[in-house]
């Protein structure tokens, strides 16, 4: 059994996520690969009411990025694509690159361990390693055009870190799809039973990313495409969030190029 620490466990929130909007009726991901790849955890998490509310919005997160990485994808027939703490998100398999695309998942031991261990035949190359790590990025060919997606993992990072992934990930030319969140947004999640639970919390926000970041070509509100994607209740609160002070950018998806 693979022991997860830290932020480590909230790749199986997010996969259980997928996996319940995969059954929904109308789904704003529909991760096929999800509920298959959840059976086989061992001690696949309870959603609860709390956790089971974000849904939408991780959905719709995942969402926005898998077109954005297509969208990319569909001008470079020869890339690099670096999935930056890419847990068990099934990506490559949802979006399936073309042969000249070499993609590389990337994560901390213990979760290239699991992953492993759950997909029947690895669909990417998968890389083990510390993403703030300069080093890391040297097992990563370096002259073709590079996507590098970072998907609920910037926040877990002190200013540091982020600075780090920003130096060292990002070669001449590349492109960074990320999505962080606002400075109030890193407290609030403190509050968030689950996170207290698992010992994990945010560090850093969009003020930081900001800081040492290269050009921003493309910020879209999480907010706004789950209220766009959902509909009764959920549309109606989300929206009403929204209209809140700091609201609508309270998690965001931000697109940089060096």
């Amino acid at each position: 059994m693979v022991e997860l620490r830290h932020e480590q466990r909230t790749m199986l929130w997010t996969l259980a996520m997928h996996a319940h909007d995969a059954a929904a009726e109308r789904p704003i991901l529909g991760d096929r690969y999800a509920a298959d790849l959840l059976a086989r955890v061992e001690d696949p998490p309870d959603l609860g009411v709390s956790l089971g509310g974000n849904t939408p919005l991780i959905c719709a997160r995942a969402k926005l990025i898998d077109d954005a990485a297509r969208t990319w994808l569909a001008r470079h027939d020869e890339a690099v694509v670096l999935h930056l703490g890419c847990g068990l998100d099934s990506r490559v398999l949802r979006l399936d690159p073309g042969p000249g695309v070499q993609w590389f998942d990337v994560d901390q031991e213990p979760v290239i361990d699991l992953r492993r261990r759950l997909y029947a035949s690895e669909p990417s190359t998968t890389v083990a390693g510390d993403v703030t790590d300069p080093s890391l990025y040297d097992r990563f060919p370096a002259e073709l055009p590079r996507l590098v997606i970072a998907e609920g993992l910037l926040m877990y990072l002190d200013p540091a870190g982020v600075a780090a992934v920003v130096d060292h990930a990002l070669t001449p030319g590349s492109t960074l799809v990320a999505d962080t969140v606002a400075p109030w947004v890193t407290w609030v999640a403190g509050l968030q039973p689950a996170m207290r639970a698992a010992d994990a919390g945010f560090r850093s926000s969009s003020v930081d990313l900001a800081r040492v970041a290269p050009h921003l070509v493309d910020e879209l509100s999480l907010v706004d495409a789950t209220a766009t994607r959902t509909s009764g209740l959920t549309s109606t609160a989300v929206r009403v969030f929204a209209l809140l002070p700091g609201g609508r950018d309270a998690m965001v998806l931000q697109t940089y190029e060096r």
